[in-house]
């Protein structure tokens, strides 16, 4: 995670990150009581409870640091309307086979190719900011090239 760079995200991504963050804060302190629990002084080499309640005490901060770092980095992508492709763009592609698929271009965090929210910085998503209606883009993708044909911007 490069602390430099802004973390793009949509209104509704910034809020599942601060909703996130909530959870895990909740599930640090209920660690933290198991984890006080567990210990036993003199007993702590020998005791599986212990450990684990230590481990997840441990992953649940670093969740919570990545959180904070993101929230705090977060720049909100906004619905656009301009007819240039650009993070929050949602565009309209059409393939070589003539099949019709809709993107809708968010930050990496917010990425779900399977919904059709492409990250920014993914390879087409590289290749179509600043594209417009009517242009034409190949992208290498791991099956091979991909062309795709841009029919609409929104």
């Amino acid at each position: 995670m490069d602390l430099s760079e802004p973390v793009l995200l949509t209104p509704e991504g910034l809020e599942k990150l601060k909703r996130d963050l909530e959870v895990a804060l909740k599930r640090r302190v209920e660690a933290g009581e198991r984890l006080k629990e567990a210990f036993q002084p003199g007993d702590i080499e020998d005791n599986p409870e212990y450990e684990q309640a230590k481990e997840e005490v441990g992953m649940l901060d670093s969740r919570i640091y990545e959180l904070q770092e993101m929230i705090g980095r977060a720049q909100i992508i906004k619905d656009t309307h301009s007819s240039v492709v650009g993070p929050g763009s949602t565009i309209e592609v059409v393939d070589t086979e003539g099949d019709v698929e809709t993107y809708h271009l968010v930050g990496a965090v917010e990425s779900d190719p399977s919904a059709g929210r492409i990250s920014v910085e993914s390879p087409v998503g590289r290749a179509l900011v600043g594209r417009k209606k009517g242009d034409k883009i190949t992208v290498s993708v791991p099956a091979g090239s991909l062309t795709l044909t841009i029919k609409a911007v929104k």
